[in-house]
């Protein structure tokens, strides 16, 4: 009964860790800039490969292997975001810009309720007198 449990555990965490990677492999073509992308990276990789430890730990065979894991477990979580800052920093000090969307010429003052208003925007480039109001 015990070893149905824990390989229920084990199988609970590694479907989590399949669906944390898949979530990371998407953010990495669908986020626009490499801030963003190193975040989905960095956040899905931790996030699985701690679940991929976790799935471990339920099936270790003894107290000194569930040890090491533990030992890794810390040092992962430890490392990894650290790379992931160390790498985030040497872009930002590369002069890598983070994305920003443009902004519109045109805001609908309703957009989120489906109002028919329009009003210009603050940053408008264009003159008063264009006959877009």
């Amino acid at each position: 009964m015990i070893s149905i449990v824990t390989e229920l555990i084990a199988l609970a965490a590694f479907t989590s860790a399949a669906v944390f990677g898949t979530a990371g492999i998407i953010g990495l073509y669908r986020f626009p800039d490499p801030y963003a992308r190193m975040q989905a990276s960095s956040l899905c990789g931790t996030t699985a490969v701690f679940s991929v430890f976790l799935g471990s730990l339920a099936l270790a065979p003894s107290w000194a292997v569930a040890t090491r894991l533990v030992v890794l477990m810390a040092f992962f979580l430890v490392s990894g975001p650290t790379g992931g800052h160390i790498v985030a920093r040497f872009a930002w000090n590369s002069g890598i810009d983070p994305w920003r969307p443009v902004s519109p010429v045109i805001r609908p003052a309703r957009r989120r309720f489906g109002g028919g208003k329009v009003e210009r925007a603050k940053d408008s480039p264009l003159p008063p007198e264009s006959g877009i109001d």
